[in-house]
């Protein structure tokens, strides 16, 4: 069992606690959040408060990324797709887009990177790249 109330802010703690009936009507709920409102108002015992519910835990994702839409010109829009491994401090080219690409909207679903519409020039695109 985790116990992420311990990683929030207070402030952001307290407005979802007040918000959210399942945090007010459910008893193991209370237990956690009283857990957590120890951990944050009395900073001087969190030595004696750990537990595995309040360590931080590593990742479980392989790597993180950052993917980078670019194009050789800043206004000839974006044609390849590259990605930077924090982990390893090196840029990776992923992929070309069938066509150039400006003021485009992008999304992560599925362990997938997707461009969606935006504008080639003066027309309106309403495509999708995966």
């Amino acid at each position: 069992q985790y116990n992420m109330f311990n990683f929030l802010s207070f402030s952001q703690f307290l407005a979802d606690m007040e918000n959210n009936a399942l945090f007010r009507d459910d008893i193991e709920c209370q237990k956690l959040i009283m857990e957590a409102m120890k951990y944050h108002l009395l900073p001087e015992r969190r030595p004696m408060l750990q537990s595995p519910r309040t360590k931080p835990r590593k990742s479980t994702t392989f790597g993180v990324f950052l993917f980078f839409i670019t194009s050789i010109c800043c206004h000839s829009g974006a044609t390849s797709i590259e990605k930077y491994e924090l982990r390893t401090n090196m840029w990776t080219p992923v992929a070309n887009m069938n066509g150039r690409r400006l003021q485009f909207g992008v999304a992560v679903l599925d362990d997938k990177l997707y461009v969606v519409g935006g504008r080639d020039g003066l027309k309106t695109l309403n495509t999708v790249e995966c």
